[in-house]
């Protein structure tokens, strides 16, 4: 074996340095044949996309060829399509973004030429290893990963069995969280709610819709008087959706408010399960002194907790994150690494048990606190299960690919003439 891989090395060497070899079948796969040239190329074409490895041994190679080969082949039976557009566009923007890595058009085709090698040369290798792994996603799922199963047994019998081999899980923090949003006050809502109104006047008066649209709309859609295209039921928000499906060819409805405002939608067509409609809107933000009087509520919140107040029941009452204020406000037990990367240093700047400042970000106001210090533990079941479960499975898969490949070489006939 370690003679036959020495004597594959050095002839691959010599085509490397281009001088005349005699080309020779290295394997036979049913009625296809593997040559030597087709081994280096493929080693060549490895390695101008930057996917071959320096200790990578040439004969390992060579078994993957031989297992593509039998996937096509079992493909071609069963008469299995890919979407060959895709694959040569993928292929094509991996190329681009080999050639991207190089300082110059030039520097590319001079690595090219070293490989004796063509851009052609490369998309193609792009494109047959695009489409031999498409061909192998659809086989695999159909003769491998169907067949896999992982039960809560076998998990927790693997977890029982290696837990103690598992990292450990560091020092961490129960984090608790307030958080408000910044929303429009009374003022600003009722401006706006005014200023529709006159806008609905104006339309009943008899001016244009897209002429008002263009004029006085808040969304983009302006620039084309407010037309918003076709679309299907589930497309917008509920109650613009509703409203603009309850209407009839040409009728102009009363004001829907919705999250981003107060809108009048026009309705310019019907067709099939779709509608074009325009519409004007009137988008309702929140004002400085919105900002002002949330940051202020923030700011007595956090002076009512140091004065001695739960934690718990002020998130309860004034936090409006439903999923954690039921909760007392508590998001989880994260390390240090595990942090909101946003929020992590002013949070660890503060003590254990003390409440941040105020932190603001898009709108959003938060206040932070380490509820309590956890000390270094194995990691629970519920923690690793799903890693447990993919590891498990990958096993599995291999385990199974590796007898459905046995029985394909079986079938096939496989040589390997070294």
């Amino acid at each position: 074996m370690k003679k036959a891989l020495i004597m594959l090395l050095l002839m691959l060497a010599v085509l490397a340095a281009g001088a005349e070899v005699i080309d020779r079948i290295v394997a036979k796969v049913g009625t296809d044949v593997i040559l030597l040239s087709d081994l280096q190329k493929q080693l060549s074409q490895m390695q101008s996309a930057k996917v071959l490895k320096p200790d990578t041994d040439p004969r390992e190679v060579l078994v993957e060829m031989i297992e593509q080969r039998l996937m096509i082949q079992r493909a071609k039976d069963l008469n299995i399509k890919i979407d060959e557009a895709r694959i040569k566009g993928n292929a094509e923007r991996y190329l681009k973004q080999i050639k991207a890595r190089y300082p110059s058009e030039q520097a590319f085709a001079a690595d090219l030429r070293k490989s004796k090698l063509t851009e052609s040369d490369l998309l193609k290798y792009y494109v047959d290893m695009l489409s031999e792994s498409a061909l192998t996603e659809q086989l695999v799922n159909k003769y491998i990963s169907s067949k896999v199963k992982i039960s809560d047994k076998e998990m927790m019998a693997f977890y029982t069995a290696t837990k103690d081999t598992l990292a450990v899980k560091p020092v961490s923090w129960k984090l608790g969280m307030i958080m408000r949003e910044v929303n429009a006050g009374n003022e600003a809502d009722a401006q706006k709610l005014s200023e529709i109104q006159a806008i609905l006047a104006r339309l009943k008066a008899g001016e244009d819709f897209a002429t008002l649209a263009a004029a006085e709309s808040d969304c983009p859609s302006k620039e084309v008087g407010g037309d918003l295209g076709f679309f299907t039921a589930g497309m917008m928000v509920k109650p613009f959706e509703q409203a603009a499906f309850a209407l009839k060819e040409g009728d102009i409805s009363e004001i829907v408010k919705t999250q981003f405002g107060y809108h009048i939608i026009k309705m310019e067509e019907k067709r099939d399960k779709e509608i074009r409609v325009r519409h004007i809107l009137k988008m309702v933000s929140a004002t400085n002194a919105d900002s002002l009087a949330e940051r202020n509520l923030m700011d007595s919140i956090r002076q009512r907790f140091i004065a001695g107040e739960s934690f718990a029941s002020l998130a309860q009452a004034y936090s409006m994150d439903p999923e954690t204020k039921n909760e007392g406000g508590v998001i989880g037990e994260f390390a240090e690494s595990e942090l909101p990367e946003l929020f992590a240093i002013p949070i660890m700047q503060v003590p254990v048990g003390d409440i941040s400042a105020v932190m603001e970000n898009e709108g959003m106001l938060y206040l932070f606190i380490r509820l309590e210090e956890l000390p270094p533990r194995i990691f629970s079941y519920e923690e690793v299960k799903e890693q447990i479960q993919q590891f498990l499975f990958q096993r599995k898969q291999m385990e199974e690919y590796n007898k459905w490949m046995s029985e394909l070489k079986r079938e096939s006939y496989v040589q390997i003439v070294l």
